[in-house]
């Protein structure tokens, strides 16, 4: 009850319907088209148009473009999100666009931020 992590409030209830769990390595570029959770090792850009959260043990290298991102593990790359949360443990190394950035105690970010053009700008392309 008290002194756990919590979890930004959603406005919807969406539910993680995308899940690449520890130990996995995925290389090449993602596109998610609803919420997901990735705890493993992504090597590529990766887009999405629902939460993303990057888990502890989770690692992307490449560009992320997502609704809403949510950082407990470790990015390497440029984030376009309307709304960032880098939470306590997380690790960002690049540029920001966002028009809503959180940054807990313990979480560490080193580069670049732009505020509040994000979600003009943020527009999910259909392929």
């Amino acid at each position: 009850m008290f002194g756990g992590k919590k979890e930004p409030v959603r406005k919807n209830s969406e539910e993680i319907r995308t899940l690449i769990g520890e130990g996995c390595v995925f290389e090449g570029n993602l596109t998610i088209s609803s919420s997901a959770r990735i705890d493993g090792h992504v090597k590529g850009n990766v887009k999405g148009q629902g939460t993303l959260v990057i888990g502890e043990s989770g690692q992307i290298e490449g560009d992320i473009e997502s609704s809403e991102l949510i950082i407990y593990g470790k990015v390497t790359g440029n984030v376009k999100t309307p709304r960032l949360y880098l939470k306590e443990g997380a690790h960002l190394n690049g540029d920001i666009q966002t028009d809503t950035l959180v940054i807990e105690e313990g979480a560490v970010y080193n580069g670049r931020c732009q505020m509040g053009m994000a979600r003009e700008s943020f527009v999910m392309e259909e392929e």
